[in-house]
């Protein structure tokens, strides 16, 4: 089975053993998850400028010792411009950046591997090795004693980011990837190829890959970004990763985006921007279930489903008076295990006051608080102590290590 570096700029004889011209391209059709045939040929005839395209059905031989074709070459009905959805792979596909769907990464085609499959002449695999770039560039003979291994890619198993495929064609093929692969892909394309990545994502799975990016990358795909796309996604993010987000933007982008977000959002979100980064209040979120303690477990229960696609994470809810005054927390546990009917003031306990946390608060005083009690989450009021937020060992660590 050849590869296509092996091909191009080969001669083309027709059937009468006449050079016509030489390859410069082949053109695919492709589609998701299958293997792609052949359908034209593009040929730089003798003697001529311009390229023609012949029909793969005319081709009596393709391999890398000779491309003939069935009838004389000029009987050849050959078309001089094909349509958007035809692609050439030397053009398109050869050097691109492609999303390896087993291996969660992105690599370089460095070449492809050509040959029959359910007899047509088809696109079988991707080289991504560096024997395949020693092949491309004419370079085999440097390989002495033959150590280097080809590492081919299934065609059907890597969905190109550029040229071959569509980005939305491949969206739902990457949703099945965690979020923290997918942005790790996204990192590695380029921002125009990244932006897009993520733009074709759904809403909901877009914004988990976004909080998964490198804070300074994600102020530079929100770039290549619309208002309307950006407020798309950050509508489904949780408050706190909107926060970190604007405040990396210009004044004048944040402003723009904040006017396309809803009033409850972004009630949450103006009060959360006046706090400090390395605070209690720069570290959390707004989103937590709130209960009242003359509720039930059951009312409690359903006030966790009625939240629970907006939240990241749910490990306790919240109980606060008539005023909104903070009273104690109650873990998914006990609720869990304690009789529907039972009230939340019964399964409250006893609230040191240290290990409640204020806004003002900075980092090393909120590890340290969180530490000595053991903590998850913690509870952060005002000065009359009203709920304002939680804070996570989640926020602390993505504050000590943004980059990990």
């Amino acid at each position: 089975m050849p590869y296509l570096s092996g091909l191009l700029n080969s001669k083309i004889v027709d059937s009468t053993d006449e050079v016509v011209g030489k390859l410069k391209d082949v053109y695919i059709h492709p589609r998701v998850g299958e293997y792609a045939p052949l359908y034209y040929l593009e040929i730089k005839p003798l003697h001529k400028k311009h390229s023609v395209f012949v029909p793969y059905n005319f081709v009596e031989n393709f391999s890398k010792e000779e491309i003939s074709l069935k009838t004389v070459f000029s009987k050849i009905p050959t078309e001089h411009v094909l349509p958007d959805h035809y692609l050439g792979l030397s053009h398109y596909v050869m050097d691109q950046q492609i999303v390896d769907m087993v291996g969660a990464r992105v690599v370089r085609v460095n070449d492809l591997r050509i040959g029959d499959f359910e007899d047509k002449m088809c696109v079988l695999g991707i080289d991504v090795s560096f024997s395949g770039l020693l092949r491309r560039l004419g370079l085999t003979f440097l390989d002495v004693f033959k150590v280097l291994k080809v590492n081919l890619i299934d065609w059907r198993k890597a969905q190109p980011v550029k040229g071959v495929l569509k980005l939305d064609m491949v969206a739902k093929e990457l949703t099945h990837l965690h979020p923290a692969d997918l942005a790790n892909i996204v990192e590695d394309l380029s921002i125009r190829s990244g932006s897009k990545l993520v733009n074709s994502l759904d809403a909901e799975s877009a914004a988990k890959v976004l909080e998964e990016i490198d804070p300074k990358l994600q102020k530079l795909l929100v770039h290549q970004l619309t208002p309307e796309q950006t407020t798309r996604i950050l509508t489904k993010m949780s408050v706190d990763e909107v926060v970190d987000l604007l405040k990396g933007l210009p004044d004048e982008e944040g402003q723009t985006i904040l006017s396309y977000l809803q009033n409850g959002k972004l009630k949450k979100i103006k009060k959360l921007l006046h706090y400090k980064d390395d605070t209690a209040g720069g570290l959390m979120t707004t989103d937590y279930i709130g209960v009242k303690p003359d509720w039930t477990v059951k009312q409690a229960v359903k006030e966790i489903k009625k939240n629970f696609d907006i939240m990241r994470s749910i490990l306790y809810v919240y109980a606060t008076d008539e005023n909104e005054k903070f009273l104690g927390a109650v873990s998914m546990r006990w609720l869990l295990i304690s009789e529907p009917d039972l009230l939340i003031r019964d399964l409250l306990k006893e609230v040191s006051p240290s290990s409640i946390l204020h806004p003002e608060q900075p980092v090393r005083d909120v590890i340290n608080v969180m530490t000595k009690y053991d903590l998850n989450m913690a509870a952060v009021v005002d000065e009359n102590n009203k709920m304002l937020g939680v804070v996570s060992i989640d926020d602390i660590m993505r504050h000590l290590a943004p980059h990990a």
